[in-house]
């Protein structure tokens, strides 16, 4: 006769499981080598992590944390981070990971709307809750990461390593929360996505069959885990048996000694990152020719980035993908390219073509009919990535969760070959002069300029026009470019209304901790400039 926690094993998904089988499998390899910002550095083998991770899973069983109930962390990249989340996925609890930028009393709220139990800090990100600490009165424990003295009534994060080593015996389903994100907030108030180990298990399966990591390879991960993507592309090293070498903070000047250093041949990042590399004094004198399959999302993708990378290792090939937190950053279209050339149409908005497994991917207008080919549409989705839902929101579930069909609020549009292209967030059209102008547009024809290195366009407010299109743009070093000359390029690529009205230059642009352009800051700025005459 079968027990239930026999049944339950004998067919769940489970993103324990998968390191358990890893380690099995694969017991010696280093599963992560991770360096510091301050240059230390360990190695921890697949055997060494699943002994630590079940140690801290039984060691929270014992100590009353149960299925179901939500634990918060606070924290840079690490080893003990990612063992924490797997020993929470082990005995079902939900790993609940917050933004080390945000301000303290951001931090209260989403504590408190989480009803965290537990609540892990870095301790070098201390401050960052002290102001609040004393109201934080969900939470029954405190533990702290990192060497120092733990605080008085709170725990070492090395102090629940003194449990069992061996494989916990709780029964998950697979359809049960794994990890409760929160939204970057680049646009509004941040939301609670439930992701389910079956939505991360196909996420992996999507990525595995069509971005290709294999067990050979060697993967960056730099991006926080704080962050979905930053712990979908960790679970997926995992999964995927490889050796992932983990930066504690994205440090560009790091990050190139690093792929030198072990000749790593994956990278998962955001363009901002791969231009911030290509600005640094090691990027031309580090041979970075392993570098073989470098995935990229979240914005356009900028010319200088694609040639000053190909120059770097001939033989790199760029995947372009898209999706989101909602998705599990599983990839609802994608595809690989060598060089500027493949690029169809030379435009850096291409995201791929819709993915095997992940989901179904149709583009619809205002009324829920399919567009033509080259018309822009709404992205809605439907497969085994995408989330169980919003946290203690009804009125954006309704609102998302439509006729069967998750809306993602990107505007995409498709060519006849099928190829996609991302248009802009919904939320991010500038409307002017009665015109509805995609971002992203301008974006692409603006970063394909000989001059540009970066570039980010929004909308602001104008008597005249209602919203003007304008930028910010960050030039290639030793490159003299005017902002009449780069309005001028654009005029003679775009109709005349969705060139920029006006062009800032600047050596940077505000990111988040993903590493995306923080847009409302840029607007938030300029905004006080014109304000202050």
């Amino acid at each position: 006769m079968n027990s239930e926690l026999q049944m339950n094993l004998l067919r769940r998904q489970n993103l324990g499981d998968s390191l358990r089988r890893s380690a099995r499998a694969a017991p010696n390899k280093p599963a992560v080598i991770f360096h510091a910002t301050d240059g230390a550095s360990q190695t921890c083998t697949y055997a060494q992590l699943n002994a630590m991770v079940n140690a801290v899973a039984n060691s929270l069983l014992r100590r009353g944390v149960r299925k179901g109930d939500r634990v918060a962390a606070l924290s840079r990249n690490g080893i003990p981070m990612l063992a924490l989340g797997y020993a929470l996925h082990k005995i079902g609890a939900w790993l609940v990971p917050v933004n080390f930028m945000l301000q303290p009393h951001d931090v209260q709220h989403l504590i408190e709307f989480a009803e965290a139990k537990w609540f892990f800090v870095e301790d070098a990100l201390l401050g960052n809750v002290d102001a609040v600490l004393g109201k934080l009165g969900c939470v029954e424990q405190f533990v702290q990461f990192g060497a120092a003295a733990p605080r008085k009534g709170w725990l070492r994060f090395d102090a629940l390593l003194d449990g069992p080593a061996t494989e916990p015996e709780v029964c998950i389903d697979s359809d049960d929360v794994a990890a409760m994100f929160f939204t970057s907030g680049t646009e509004s108030a941040p939301k609670g996505v439930l992701s389910t180990h079956a939505n991360f298990h196909a996420a992996h399966l999507s990525w595995s069959f069509n971005y290709g990591l294999s067990q050979d390879d060697r993967l960056l991960v730099s991006i926080p885990l704080i962050h979905m993507a930053g712990y979908l592309f960790s679970t997926l090293g995992v999964a995927n048996q490889v050796t992932m070498v983990m930066t504690q903070t994205p440090q560009p000047v790091q990050m190139i000694d690093l792929i030198a250093q072990y000749r790593l041949t994956a990278a998962a990042l955001p363009p901002t990152l791969y231009v911030a590399m290509l600005s640094c004094p090691n990027f031309k004198t580090r041979d970075l020719t392993s570098a073989s399959k470098m995935l990229t999302w979240a914005s356009t993708i900028p010319k200088a980035m694609v040639d000053g990378w190909k120059a770097a290792s001939p033989a790199l090939r760029f995947y372009s993908g898209q999706g989101s937190s909602e998705s599990t950053a599983g990839p609802l279209t994608g595809g690989y390219f060598s060089s500027w050339a493949d690029l169809p149409n030379g435009d850096g908005r291409w995201v791929g073509r819709p993915m095997s497994f992940a989901a179904d991917v149709r583009l619809v207008d205002e009324d829920g009919n399919d567009v033509g080919i080259g018309e822009s549409g709404e992205q809605i989705v439907r497969g085994p990535v995408v989330m169980k839902g919003y946290y203690k929101n009804e009125e954006a579930n309704r609102r998302v969760f439509r006729d069967g069909w998750f809306h993602t609020g990107d505007i995409l549009f498709r060519d006849a070959a099928g190829n996609h292209f991302f248009a802009d967030r919904k939320k991010d059209m500038i409307k002017t002069g009665g015109e509805n102008v995609y971002c992203q547009e301008v974006e692409s024809v603006l970063g394909a300029h000989a001059a540009v290195m970066q570039c980010a366009v929004f909308g602001m407010p104008d008597e005249r026009w209602g919203e003007a299109v304008t930028a910010a743009v960050i030039p290639r070093p030793g490159v003299a470019v005017t902002e009449a000359e780069l309005i001028e390029f654009c005029r003679s690529r775009l109709p005349g209304f969705k060139a920029p009205k006006h062009i800032h230059f600047r050596s940077s642009l505000p990111i988040s901790a993903a590493n995306k352009i923080l847009k409302r800051d840029l607007k938030a700025e300029y905004a006080q400039a014109v304000k202050a005459g």
